[in-house]
């Protein structure tokens, strides 16, 4: 019984014929490390798998070459029992991790990737090898939030490109029976003009090829789930803030804690915020993600009036946030990915209005202003998900808004203290939106007027003891930062009785070119206003110089790649040049716009044309070939004059020079010489004979042939036939 489970075994197994070709091994290796070590830089596994994982590769590729010419039976079957365990392991860990499967989907791959390093005997297991090799770094992409990744695609691709050089010389040695006539140094130039190429031709269709997040995906991506039983505090909690109520001590500046997000906003410190990138953002444009909502001024900052939040559960993302406002005005969706970097407050940031929560906690809170609570403080490494539905919010739908009898929001958001500051806000404010008849055009008169007479700046002093901190930066001090010039127009619009609310946040940081992430820097926090609209709910504003509110590129072209490359370019040259490209973008944009309105299938046309042209050409090529090796015996293949030959007949083969059936060599030898004016070709033709059937002792036989062989390819030149 044993005996027949061995034999059955081996038939499985079949021998294969082993591949001798160290250069190609080599690069089989250097590329599939490079795919490891991509993945493994990411940080997403422990330090022992991180070490294991190449060194067993290495280990393998080793054993692979040593033993390529044995049966290596016990060693198969160790193999597949680890691959069983392998699966096993795999789907425990994908049962802890439902919601996303990325991590030991990937795991998996890396050991997959080890263990069949140990059983590479012949040519196919290397090109399986290297298969697999691209797949674990494509995968390796769902992991990546920084330019390290684009490195090592890089750096794998280029090895790669080289191997497939190898292996079609290994194929091409391997079917006439002859040692590869490529050189490992002429494979890796080779390699290197191929590598070049794909990068040329690929670089403008990453360019032109809209990058959107907007799939019909029946899953976002989020990190392993927490599940959460019983309750939990729905305020903001911030422990860098510092806690406690900030109006009861002196003003404190921190350049790493935002105090916007918090249970309160003090006016009177701010501080200049580090650069460090707290978190990363996959949205198709930029925007602002909503944080905390304040209602409550005092005089020195905001607060939250009600502290009241509900509590929003799910057995399984996504999770419904349930809010209670609706709006009248269309909206479009859109979908955003963080990745958080640093150590967050346990706020789930989000565009505004979030509609499905794809978070990593089976309960969340909303509060009464629509911010969404954590169970917990966002750590490194959280990831979440959140569509949102954004009104389409035009100056010439809002100004039709509020209605007579539209929703009357709670008296709260006109609420304002009663301090002498008041009436002289109350004061400007109807100054500036005399003559206005509508409040989407009061509401802008106090925007305009902010950011044209009031200076941003991060290094103002403090309000004098005792001032009212809006009151202060309006007739007094005249700079500030956002929240300044955002609690200045909610209170002036309070003053004359439009309902407004401050928002703190973030604003939507810079695009990364390489990693395809908005990345959101700590002084990226920010604060602007919305205002109540009616039915058509609340809309932002932003009334702080230098920053506009999000609109989404109604053309479509904000997802090319191109043109947010132009946008960032022109953002981070700045001066002339700067402004050169940003003018410049205006007419990519309609281009690209005017580009993309061709219906696909005709847009694919003249693609689809080139590429039957160039794969007809090739496979037309390789078919003539095949017919005139097949005349003229394909033994000639065998050594380098013959093949030189061989090549040579096809070259006047396309000159319409062909070897007619009934013809014998010399018969088509001296046809030849008659086209070419020159007895050579019948000379070489000769020598060929010799080589071909008289065997060794022809010691200077190649090279009197190959002297023929120059002179009838400076034969052909003369004619236009040979270059």
């Amino acid at each position: 019984m044993p005996g027949k489970l061995v034999a059955w075994y081996q038939r499985l197994n079949p021998r294969r014929e082993p591949e001798d070709s160290l250069a190609l091994r080599v690069c089989v290796f250097i590329s599939i490390l490079t795919a490891e070590i991509t993945v493994l830089a990411m940080g997403y596994f422990g330090s022992a798998t991180a070490l294991l994982v190449p060194a067993l590769t290495a280990a393998g590729f080793f054993a692979s070459w040593r033993r390529r010419r044995r049966r290596n039976l016990l060693l198969k079957v160790i193999l597949s029992a680890a691959v069983l365990v392998l699966a096993l392991l795999f789907f425990r860990e994908l049962i802890a991790n439902l919601f996303d499967a990325r991590l030991p989907l990937i795991k998996l791959l890396l050991w997959l990737q080890v263990l069949h390093s140990f059983d590479l005997p012949a040519r196919k297991d290397l090109k399986f090898s290297l298969a697999s090799g691209l797949i674990l770094i494509a995968a390796g992409a769902v992991l990546s939030t920084g330019t390290a990744y684009a490195a090592g695609f890089l750096a794998f691709t280029l090895p790669a490109a080289v191997t497939l050089v190898l292996l079609h010389a290994s194929e091409a040695a391997g079917q006439t029976k002859t040692a590869a006539p490529v050189k490992p140094v002429h494979a890796a130039a080779y390699g290197a003009i191929l590598w070049a190429a794909c990068l040329a031709l690929a670089a403008p269709v990453f360019l032109l090829l809209p990058q959107g997040t907007m799939a019909k995906l029946e899953s976002l991506q989020l990190s392993q789930m927490h599940w959460i039983k019983g309750n939990f505090p729905g305020q903001v909690i911030n422990p860098a803030a510092g806690g406690g109520n900030p109006f009861d001590r002196p003003p404190q500046n921190s350049a790493v804690a935002f105090n916007g997000l918090d249970q309160y906003l003090d006016l009177r410190s701010r501080g200049r915020l580090e650069d460090d990138v707290v978190m990363k953002v996959r949205s198709d444009h930029y925007d602002y993600y909503r944080g905390a909502v304040f209602d409550r001024y005092n005089g020195k900052g905001w607060e939250m009036s009600s502290a009241r939040s509900s509590t929003v559960s799910s057995d399984q993302p996504p999770i419904d946030p349930q809010l209670s406002e609706s709006t009248v005005l269309s909206a479009s969706s859109s979908v955003q990915t963080f990745y958080i970097q640093e150590d967050m407050p346990n706020i789930i940031f989000s565009s505004w209005r979030p509609v499905s929560v794809y978070f990593p906690a089976n309960s969340i809170k909303v509060d009464d202003y629509g911010s969404i609570r954590s169970p917990f403080p966002l750590t490194p490494g959280t990831v979440y998900s959140v569509m949102s539905e954004e009104p389409v919010d035009t100056a010439a739908k809002l100004e039709q808004y509020p209605r007579p009898l539209d929703p009357i929001p709670d008296s709260r958001y006109t609420q304002l203290p009663d301090d002498s500051g008041m009436p002289m806000v109350r004061q400007l404010a109807q100054k500036i939106t005399k003559g206005q008849g509508n409040r989407y055009g009061q509401v802008t008169a106090i925007e305009k007027y902010l950011k044209k007479n009031y200076t941003y700046d991060l290094n103002i002093p403090a309000p004098a003891k005792g001032a009212d901190a809006v009151a202060y930066f309006l007739f007094q001090q005249h700079a500030g930062y956002c929240e300044h010039f955002a609690s200045a127009m909610v209170v002036m619009a309070r003053s004359i009785g439009i309902p407004a609310r401050l928002v703190t946040g973030y604003a939507g940081g810079n695009y990364n070119l390489f990693t395809g992430l908005w990345e959101i820097r700590q002084s990226d926090a920010h604060a602007w206003v919305e205002v109540y609209f009616g039915a058509a709910g609340w809309v932002p504003f932003d009334p702080t110089p230098g920053f506009d509110t999000p609109v989404k590129d109604q053309g479509g072209t904000a997802s090319l790649p191109l043109m947010r490359a132009v946008s960032y370019l022109g953002s981070a040259l700045g001066g002339p040049a700067g402004k050169a490209i940003r003018e410049a973008r205006g007419g990519l944009s309609a281009a690209a716009a005017a580009a993309g309105s061709v219906p696909l299938p005709w847009a694919a046309v003249p693609a689809s044309v080139l590429l039957a042209i160039g794969g007809w050409r090739i496979l037309w090529q390789q078919h003539r070939r095949r017919r005139q090796a097949a005349l003229l015996d394909p033994v000639f293949r065998r050594q380098p004059v013959l093949r030189e030959y061989l090549e040579l007949a096809d070259r006047l083969d396309k000159q319409g020079l062909k070897r007619r059936p009934e013809e014998t060599l010399r018969q088509f030898s001296r046809r030849v010489c008659d086209w070419l004016k020159g007895a050579e070709f019948e000379r070489l033709s000769y020598l060929v004979e010799e080589i071909r059937y008289g065997g060794p002792g022809q010691p200077d036989g190649a090279a009197r042939a190959r002297k023929l062989l120059a002179a009838v390819k400076t034969g052909l030149a003369r004619r236009g036939g040979f270059k």
